[in-house]
């Protein structure tokens, strides 16, 4: 993953590296540095007068030269100081476009100290592979990111936590070879500097540059893919007539998710890989990072080898191979007398579904003598060491990631309790709204059941009235048929029961009209 801007590791302020900064041997596209420029840097108050008349006396040799006066002099200002090893970063393959350039930053004053302005400069070379050399502190942990800038600015850094560099103290004096003294390197190149200028000793050294002890192999994004190689690599007496080159595979598998049990297997052209049958194929090892390695000895020297990187079942059956129709070839990174010899051991480092691109870095290998048994042990031991400090590596990432994953329960716990209370006060609201719901209902029921008593005295009162009033009608009924059947018998029968008096003259003139016409009979019904 990147992201802009340089975003300092956690573990920076945790262990603090505080180292004298002294110039370190840097391979670079740029321009050299000037030499006012790298002496500031150190402190001006150990320049001896030895130095400053020396570096005078050198002005008129080319920029090489000079640069690695200034090198070893600060060598030997630091001779007193913590041992230094000349170590070797390598990034295997990463393309930048035009004005772009890689550089390694850490915690150390040899590597800006964090800062980017003063971070390593790494050189370009074929194959889109950036190398630089840097002096590191024996038996400390560095901290170091890549960073990539772009016309001076950096743009990208790696993300996440810094790689985690150690390296062990280098014995030369045990394998034979003449051990350095502080200030040493100074005295002889001041001899050689008052020499004539045409003579090519001092320059042919200048150019043959510092001995490489370590190799880095650092994957742009991927801190955790580091891996760090002794030089030379110390190898068991080789036969005669073995034709065979020491070839190591480093498999980087990125995003592709491997089913529980599965593995990589190379598989090629050469009977060491298989003849291109997958259950005779170079299993692979998983490391620590992620990635996968093997070593294997290749017919190099007869030709070039094709191979493939094939996922495979637990039952040894392929499940899927790498995609593309397009080979691996593997061929030597370039063709030097030591690799034509079979002398270096060359690092295929190949990318899933990228077969067109195999970056291919050759290291020099040393074949133990029978009389250096010893060389084997310190080997053996070194190897016990770089287990150890990967098991603490890991162990290390093991409790950050239980701590973040800590951080991270902890962090929705928050979030959940926050939720239950909001949710918990929803609930209080709703119970508010409930209760003065049923109390509406409540006086809703109580309003119905008095208007349904008020509507059931009503009705009482107009059942009443309509009893009272039938009881009437048939009272008045029952006179109308009385008064009816007396008018239909004649108006004699008319009494003084009746409370009114009517003559006969009256009777006599109505008396046409009653016969002319026939009596009505009044009914409720009728009435109504």
């Amino acid at each position: 993953m990147l992201h802009r801007g340089i975003r300092l590791p956690s573990g920076a302020k945790a262990r603090p590296c505080a180292t004298p900064r002294t110039s370190a041997p840097r391979t670079s596209t740029a321009p050299p540095v000037p030499a006012s420029t790298s002496l500031s840097r150190a402190p001006r108050s150990t320049i001896s007068v030895l130095q400053a008349t020396f570096t005078e006396s050198v002005s008129t040799q080319d920029e090489g030269a000079r640069i690695s006066v200034l090198r070893l002099s600060a060598e030997a200002e630091t001779g007193t100081s913590t041992p230094l090893v000349n170590a070797m970063f390598l990034v295997p393959y990463f393309v930048t476009k035009p004005g772009q350039q890689l550089f390694l930053t850490g915690c150390i004053s040899e590597l800006g100290g964090w800062d980017p302005h003063l971070a390593v400069p790494m050189e370009w070379k074929e194959g889109h592979q950036h190398v630089a050399l840097v002096r590191l502190p024996v038996s400390r942990i560095v901290q170091v990111k890549l960073v990539l800038k772009e016309n001076g600015q950096p743009v990208f850094a790696e993300e996440g936590d810094a790689r985690e560099v150690m390296v062990m103290p280098v014995n030369d004096a045990a394998e034979g070879q003449s051990q350095q003294q502080p200030g040493q390197g100074l005295l002889e190149m001041t001899a050689a500097a008052q020499e004539p200028v045409t003579a090519s000793a001092p320059l042919d050294r200048a150019a043959a540059g510092p001995t490489v002890d370590y190799q880095i192999m650092c994957h742009f994004g991927n801190p955790d893919a580091t891996q760090i190689l002794r030089l030379p690599v110390v190898l068991p007496p080789k036969t005669a007539g073995d034709r065979r080159v020491l070839c190591k595979f480093v498999v980087m598998l990125d995003q592709l998710k491997l089913e529980p049990r599965q593995y990589p297997v190379v598989v090629g052209s050469c009977e060491e890989l298989g003849s291109w049958n997958v259950e005779s194929g170079v299993k692979l090892i998983r490391q620590v990072g992620g990635y996968w390695t093997r070593r294997v000895e290749l017919p190099m020297l007869d030709g070039p080898v094709q191979a493939k990187v094939v996922i495979c079942n637990p039952d040894g059956h392929a499940a899927a191979w790498e995609p593309g129709t397009a080979n691996r070839v593997l061929l030597p990174s370039q063709p030097s007398p030591a690799a034509v010899a079979g002398d270096a051991m060359h690092i295929f480092v190949c990318r899933w579904s990228q077969p067109d691109h195999t970056a291919v870095v050759s290291v020099p290998v040393e074949h133990e003598r029978a009389d250096k048994e010893f060389i084997k042990q310190l080997d053996a031991a070194q190897r016990e060491i770089e287990l150890m400090r990967r098991a603490v590596t890991a162990k290390s990432r093991q409790c950050q990631s239980l701590e973040s994953e800590l951080s991270s329960s902890r962090r929705t716990e928050r979030a959940l309790r926050e939720e239950v209370a909001g949710l918990r006060s929803e609930i209080g609201y709703l119970m508010q709204d409930m209760e003065v719901a049923q109390r509406g209902e409540l006086a809703a029921r109580q309003e119905a059941a008095e208007l349904q008593r008020e509507l059931q005295e009503l009705g009482e009162g107009y059942e009443r009235q309509i009893s009272f009033m039938e009881a009437k009608l048939d009272e008045m009924e029952l006179e109308i048929l009385t008064l009816q059947q007396r008018l239909a018998v004649g108006p004699a029968s008319l009494t003084s029961e009746d409370g009114a008096f009517r003559s006969s003259s009256h009777w006599s003139s109505s008396a046409p009209a009653y016969e002319e016409e026939t009596p009505r009979v009044f009914t409720r019904s009728n009435w109504r």
